[in-house]
């Protein structure tokens, strides 16, 4: 084992850290028709006469990379209005709340896979860019920002065809968002500084093991014989 000098004293410590005043989740459907010409130039149309075992799916992306959007991601939000108080009596207290408006665009892309004739394929369409308005009531004094991030999404698309050509795709986007006001404060702790654990003593002799045993059983918890007169 190591030796250690004693455990310095705790003493007063600044962090800087984001508040949360507010912290609510949101959720919001969108059904979307998207035109043919906005899907972009496919390969190979979805709805042609050799295409067969079409499966569609749609899915959020990072509009900076075009990698599919990660879990509990930050999107960035526009406030399209100023914000507006009100007040508001929750558990019989009067309370100040600001109603927040913004606004979010999302991008996704359809995915289209299957067979034509016996080939198959892999098409994706181009990035398709989905505006969500939206407004809430917040803690959110003046000095607070946004920050939304993404928590669950469900996406389903449904192609249409003209014959034997793709004329649109329906899209039905299921979103859900965290949504809260932060601030970023300086707080003052009182705490110790962390120290290095000690490294596992994997090379040392073992300690020996005393084998388990069954007290409920013996010596139980009955009173002894009393002695013989």
């Amino acid at each position: 084992m190591l030796n250690r000098p004693p455990h310095p004293e705790e003493e007063l410590l600044c962090f800087n850290a984001e508040k949360v005043y507010d912290w609510v989740i949101l959720q919001e459907t969108v059904n979307q028709n998207v035109p043919a010409a906005d899907i972009g130039a496919l390969a190979i149309d979805p709805c042609g006469p050799t295409v067969s075992n079409l499966a569609v799916r749609c899915y959020l992306i990072d509009p900076a990379t075009g990698n599919p959007l990660p879990q509990n991601a930050e999107i960035t939000v526009v406030e399209t209005a100023d914000r507006q108080d009100r007040e508001f009596i929750i558990d019989g207290v009067v309370v100040e709340l600001q109603r927040v408006s913004f606004e979010k665009t999302l991008s996704l892309v359809v995915e289209f896979t299957g067979f034509d004739g016996t080939t198959p394929f892999l098409e994706i369409s181009d990035p398709i860019e989905i505006e969500i308005p939206e407004s809430v009531f917040l803690c959110a004094p003046e000095g607070t920002r946004l920050v939304v991030r993404i928590s669950d999404v469900t996406c389903s698309a449904t192609v249409n065809c003209v014959a034997t050509a793709l004329e649109s795709v329906d899209i039905s986007l299921n979103v859900c968002q965290s949504v809260q006001s932060v601030a970023d404060v300086t707080l003052e702790l009182e705490a110790s500084f962390c120290e290095p654990r000690d490294l596992l003593a994997v090379d040392e002799c073992p300690t020996p093991v005393v084998p388990p045993q069954c007290p409920v059983v013996f010596p139980g918890t009955s009173k002894p014989c009393p002695p013989k007169k």
